[in-house]
């Protein structure tokens, strides 16, 4: 099956004619591969870096008109661009210098993350968790879709490239292999700075991750995400941490109508699949996690 993420660029490129030209953009956020540009009030660029390939940018705009389509709350796609130079430069009348950046432009959603929702007001955790896990569950009703990459593939290639030991690789690969499959939509990194709070509710965003898997397995994903942090959640203090972690999977299996010994069979294959040395001090928990999971399960 073709996947959505491997059309060429040009399918989609197209300018931004008919907008505010680039030097009068507003740069309002930033991550680790784009920043996030305000257009005008209706509308944003997210503007990748020039070492990003194409692939998870056709995957993020391909996944987030799919999830559209299938009434998830979303920052809605709307066409993808190019531009030459840096938005926020140059003078009016002047082409852009330098090189091509690939970028989506989206419309416009009030409200800020939730993550820093969470730490302007920690007493909101508990409700905004909440409302994380009811999102996610219905995120996993909806079908995934055939172009989307298989979930299943996505672990296995993570397993293998993974700084686990041999036998946890080993393990993990073993258990993927045994582990009923689903092709569900699965959203693939969701956690509070990937969730939008506007007036119209929660707001899903970042879909470069998306896939057609098993709702559990993506549970589990979050759940580490939450418990040891990571890109996009900051640091998180264990007890923190594991606190914020259970109470996710508390609320979300009451939403998914999932049992806990089904949401528990993931976590060893999903946590070998993110061990990549980007947790900091926090690795070294993750290991021990890892220990724990393979202790439980008698290998």
């Amino acid at each position: 099956m073709k996947h959505l993420a491997a059309r060429p660029m040009s399918a989609h490129q197209q300018g931004m004619d008919g907008f505010t030209p680039q030097h009068h953009w507003t740069m309002i956020g930033q991550g680790a591969s784009a920043d996030v540009w305000a257009v005008d009030e209706s509308h944003v660029v997210k503007l990748f870096r020039a070492d990003v390939n194409d692939v998870p940018i056709a995957l993020e705009y391909a996944a987030g008109l799919w999830a559209e389509a299938q009434g998830i709350p979303v920052a809605r796609p709307i066409r993808r661009i190019t531009v030459k130079g840096e938005p926020g430069e140059g003078k009016p009348g002047e082409g852009g210098a330098g090189a091509e950046r690939s970028g989506i432009l989206f419309a416009h959603v009030d409200g800020p993350d939730m993550l820093s929702a969470i730490l302007h007001r920690p007493f909101r955790m508990w409700p905004l968790i909440r409302r994380l896990a009811r999102l996610h569950a219905r995120i996993h009703r909806a079908a995934g879709s055939g172009d989307l990459p298989r979930q299943v593939d996505v672990l296995r290639h993570r397993i293998l490239r993974s700084r686990a030991g041999e036998a946890e690789i080993s393990a993990a690969l073993a258990l993927l292999d045994r582990l009923p499959q689903d092709s569900r939509l699965v959203h693939g990194d969701l956690h509070p700075a990937n969730l939008l709070l506007s007036s119209r509710g929660a707001i899903a965003i970042d879909w470069a991750q998306a896939a057609s898997g098993v709702p559990a397995a993506d549970a589990a994903r979050t759940e580490l995400l939450l418990r040891f942090g990571g890109a996009g959640v900051g640091r998180v203090p264990p007890l923190a941490g594991a606190i914020t972690a259970h109470w996710y999977r508390h609320c979300y299996a009451r939403f998914s109508g999932l049992r806990r010994s089904e949401l528990d069979i993931w976590r060893l294959p999903v946590a070998v699949a993110w061990q990549r040395g980007q947790l900091g001090a926090a690795e070294a928990r993750l290991t021990r996690w890892i220990s724990g999971l393979m202790a439980q399960a008698s290998i």
